[in-house]
């Protein structure tokens, strides 16, 4: 699991609360990317909470920019500043590794994208490798990441979250379901403290040892590493 927050041109900066609610409940790195004259912007590899603040602080951003902001959980490739959101749309895996990039279209990612997961890959991570094997064919255009069937393409394929930055014009497009919260895009909701409590009443549902009013995931089941737990027909749980 990990979050990705988006701000689209004309809307606010998350609280520096809701970014501390990312780093804390997806501690594995964070980056995020923006874009500006033209081209987007990819800093990453903040492997600590401040470091991610103060850096994102002393870019100032405002309404004026559209910004990106990633969180991650590790799920291949380990923890490490190189395998950081977000990635610059590339055919060369190594790019993937640089912290900070200047390119043409930027990708974050939530999500674990089966057909390029395995064990066996201690380098790169799932993302890193559709992104430069499939994206690459799929976005060769800064107009395909406005084509409805282009996204539903990548959402079909990978089953995930994702928000793909366009440079020239600055506009950011999401794939999966996002929560809009005050025109903030999240893509779940660990931007959010957790609540602890001692019961499964009132609906909350299980994660990490903590409970929160907003699912993890859209059927309401919490999966940590082969064991899941259905939360959908406990007592007071919210249905769908």
């Amino acid at each position: 699991m990990c979050v990705i927050c988006v701000s689209r041109l004309g809307v606010r900066q998350p609280t520096e609360e809701q970014l501390r609610n990312m780093f804390k409940n997806n501690p594995d790195g964070a980056g995020y990317m923006y874009a500006r004259d033209g081209k987007v912007h990819i800093h990453k590899g903040f492997m600590t909470e401040e470091d991610f603040l103060r850096a994102v602080k002393q870019e100032n951003f405002g309404k004026k920019d559209p910004v990106v902001y990633h969180c991650r959980i590790s799920t291949q490739a380990g923890v490490n500043p190189y395998m950081t959101h977000p990635f610059p749309l590339t055919e060369k895996r190594e790019l993937c590794e640089a912290l900070d990039v200047v390119c043409q279209t930027g990708i974050a990612h939530n999500g674990i994208i089966r057909m390029t997961s395995s064990l066996k890959e201690t380098r790169f991570s799932d993302t890193a490798i559709f992104i430069t094997d499939y994206m690459t064919r799929l976005i060769r255009l800064n107009t395909d990441i406005t084509d409805v069937a282009t996204l539903e393409m990548i959402g079909e394929l990978t089953n995930s979250k994702w928000a793909i930055l366009d440079g020239t014009t600055g506009f950011i497009a999401t794939v999966g379901k996002f929560t809009n919260d005050n025109h903030l895009l999240f893509s779940n909701s660990t931007y959010k403290p957790f609540i602890p409590v001692k019961s499964f009443a009132k609906g909350y549902t299980y994660s990490g040892g903590y409970y929160t009013d907003y699912p993890w995931d859209d059927n309401y089941t919490y999966s940590d590493y082969g064991k899941s737990y259905d939360l959908t027909n406990l007592p007071g749980t919210k249905k769908g």
